[in-house]
């Protein structure tokens, strides 16, 4: 005879008992289909909730993906409207350098260096898998190529800035004004009969005529290399203007520097005398460059306004 488990139930409005009869067998039974029916329930309940979040996640990285290729479209145009800038900015500094007499930088100095980025090296990734692969690597080249122009630029402008200085300087120290400004040409440049010798000897200067006492201007800025009696130039003054030029007065009367001393352009270096070999009052004035002697009178600028 087979065990039954007896179950009692006693009505408390009646007081009446019943009584129950459970077999084990069907206990066990209904637990395992209560067990089984859980577990599917729980495993389907985890599947839903993980589906949801994947979901929401591949959702939200299409939302930022889309994002992102618009600022990459964005980009890409705005470095492009840049490249065309730099393009505007590299003609400009090939009229200045022609206009200062520099080299032009050529197209292979420019290109020179230019490679495309490597973008699975630098990321790791393989770009091959990704839509905006072709965009991207674009960018990024343009990029590349824009950085060493714009440093080239930069290192360009620097040398431009660095020569117009120079020749902004130099031109303090070119002798361009006429140390007599109202003296009179009586003896020019190159050949002549000495009119105290009476020898054909070079003249390396040119003479100024005026009435004694009549101040001597320096015809640039420069340092005073000499000052003092020298030979049949009497009273004489050197002058070093700088980048190779070097100027010369003889026959001063009197002197109103001293060695060493820096001068500015129009200042009062003496007077007009007759010191030396000479038969007059006059301003003997030679200019060198390098060394070697030029005519002075080709220096001379007519429309400079003295004060």
């Amino acid at each position: 005879m087979k065990k039954r488990s007896q179950l009692y139930y006693i009505n408390p409005k009646s007081s009446k008992l019943k009584e129950f009869s459970i077999s084990i067998p069907k206990i066990i039974f209904s637990t395992l289909i209560i067990l089984v029916v859980s577990f599917f329930s729980l495993k389907y309940s985890i599947d839903f909730i993980v589906d949801f979040s994947q979901n929401s996640k591949i959702s939200q990285l299409k939302k930022e993906n889309e994002f992102l290729q618009k600022q990459l479209t964005y980009m890409s145009a705005n470095l492009s409207s840049l490249r065309t800038r730099v393009s505007e900015i590299e003609g400009i500094d090939d009229q200045i350098r022609a206009l200062i007499d520099l080299p032009v930088l050529g197209s292979d100095v420019r290109q020179m260096g230019v490679g495309g980025a490597n973008l699975d090296a630098e990321t790791g990734f393989n770009s091959n898998e990704y839509s905006f692969n072709n965009e991207l690597g674009s960018s990024l080249d343009l990029l590349e190529k824009l950085e060493r122009e714009i440093k080239l630029e930069k290192s360009s402008y620097e040398e431009l800035l660095a020569t117009l200085n120079k020749r902004e300087d130099s031109l303090r120290y070119l002798p361009v004004l006429k140390p007599v400004p109202n003296g009179k040409l009586t003896d020019g440049y190159g050949n002549r009969r000495h009119p105290i010798l009476r020898l054909v000897r070079f003249h390396p200067g040119v003479d100024l005529a005026a009435d004694k006492g009549t101040p001597v201007i320096a015809p640039a800025d420069g340092y005073v290399k000499y000052a003092g009696r020298h030979g049949g130039y009497g009273n004489f003054v050197k002058i070093n203007h700088k980048y190779g030029y070097e100027t010369c007065y003889g026959h001063l009367n009197k002197i109103y520097v001293r060695n060493g001393q820096y001068i500015k352009r129009g200042d009062k270096i003496g007077e007009v005398g007759s010191t030396g070999l000479s038969t007059s009052n006059h301003l003997h004035y030679e200019v060198y460059y390098n060394g070697k002697t030029l005519n002075p009178d080709q220096f001379f600028l007519n429309d400079v306004v003295y004060y």
